[in-house]
């Protein structure tokens, strides 16, 4: 063992932390399996921008209060300070000489890379940098855009949610969630908004929060994840947060899609969660009539169908349509050694979005368990 820095894991859309959902564990068998290093799981916005998702990460890690930031709080109209954990870190002696592991699942993807990308320009006065990151994961990341985002309400052409009831954006997500967990979704977790003024109140149901919701200004603008979800979100990020020379970068993807008999489109593996069916479905033959993201030349709608149902493979590689991102390759568990500054992704074939994470195939219990245990040894070895 090289090190001994902790782990610390970010859920995705509709995640939840250790304390939630009636301790459905949001990271399957992550947390019970022997780890030379000490692992932590993060609790954030569950529909918040990678942004605001990026800003509680660091306050939980460091022990501070969350900070969104003066300049983007004003602009996005929204409180600037919300939840204070001092006292409280998974890591206070956090710094360059003792940095952190970083693991995303889908959406907490986009938001380690954010939170490395702010502590490279000290957004918080830490004297941070991006040496405060040894390792960033994605394992089934979202690292160039879900083509999902499109059934679900934002516009092909902008990536902002469309004019209307843009609530239904999420309560058909939400509606595929509750499906997928078993109604487990009655132990409602908190959606973490108290910066916009929408806290959950124990006496108000799902529909009295998303009265709420329609009544504010959440969905104006970028500040967001359905925006941040889209392929022009992703591209944003891509061109602005950069690959740095001294972090090792890991990618693990999933599919469970399998192109047709006499057509290139994909369609769902018959072991693919039920729930996941109709939206493996609809990315595996998603078309766009024009480039959603002109700044990315090489656009093929075919090279975004393969999927897991949730985020196409060709996303979850690691991030490409714009900026410099070095790329070692493709392989992970077959080398013995890494170099920092470039990424390694790795396929896992015939897993879906959460098989990964809280809702296994039977068959893949034991596996998820080799996975992160070696996953973990991994990270302690560089």
């Amino acid at each position: 063992m090289s090190n001994n820095y902790p782990a610390i894991l970010c859920h995705g859309l509709f995640g939840f932390g250790p304390k939630e959902m009636g301790g459905l564990p949001y990271w399957g068998k992550a947390m019970n399996v022997k780890s030379p290093i000490p692992r932590f799981e993060a609790s954030v916005g569950p529909i918040s921008s990678a942004h605001d998702r990026a800003c509680e990460l660091a306050a939980q890690i460091k022990g501070a209060i969350t900070d969104y930031g003066k300049e983007h709080s004003k602009k996005n109209g929204h409180e600037q300070f919300s939840l204070d954990y001092t006292g409280k870190g998974f890591h206070p002696e956090w710094s360059e000489k003792n940095p952190i592991h970083l693991i995303g699942h889908s959406f907490g993807g986009p938001t380690i890379r954010t939170l490395q990308h702010l502590l490279s320009i000290d957004y918080w006065g830490w004297n941070s940098n991006e040496n405060w990151v040894k390792s960033l994961t994605g394992v089934s990341a979202v690292f160039n855009g879900s083509t999902l985002s499109y059934l679900m309400g934002a516009s092909e052409k902008t990536g902002l949610v469309e004019p209307g009831d843009p609530t239904w954006l999420f309560v058909k997500g939400i509606e595929i969630f509750v499906s997928a967990v078993g109604g487990l979704f009655d132990n409602i977790y908190d959606f973490d908004l108290d910066h916009w003024n929408l806290e959950n109140n124990e006496e108000d149901s799902l529909t009295d929060f998303f009265n709420k919701l329609r009544e504010s200004k959440f969905f104006d603008g970028q500040d967001n994840i359905a925006y941040d979800l889209t392929l022009q979100g992703m591209y944003e990020q891509n061109t602005v947060q950069k690959t740095f020379q001294n972090t090792y970068y890991f990618s693990y993807v999933t599919e469970q899609t399998s192109a047709g008999f006499l057509s290139k489109r994909h369609y769902p593996d018959i072991r693919m969660n039920p729930f996941l069916i109709p939206t493996a479905a609809y990315m595996g033959a998603k078309t766009f009539d024009e480039n959603p993201i002109p700044g990315f030349s090489n656009f093929k709608s075919e090279d975004w169908w393969e999927n897991d149902g949730a985020v196409s493979s060709f996303s979850q590689e690691y991030p490409k349509t714009s900026g410099n991102h070095p790329v070692a390759g493709k392989g992970i568990s077959d080398r013995t050694s890494f170099e920092p500054g470039k990424w390694y992704y790795e396929y896992l074939n015939s897993v879906d979005h959460m098989d990964i994470v809280c809702l296994p195939q039977l068959n893949l219990i034991g596996w998820q368990k080799k996975f992160y245990k070696s996953l973990f040894e991994r990270l302690a070895d560089l």
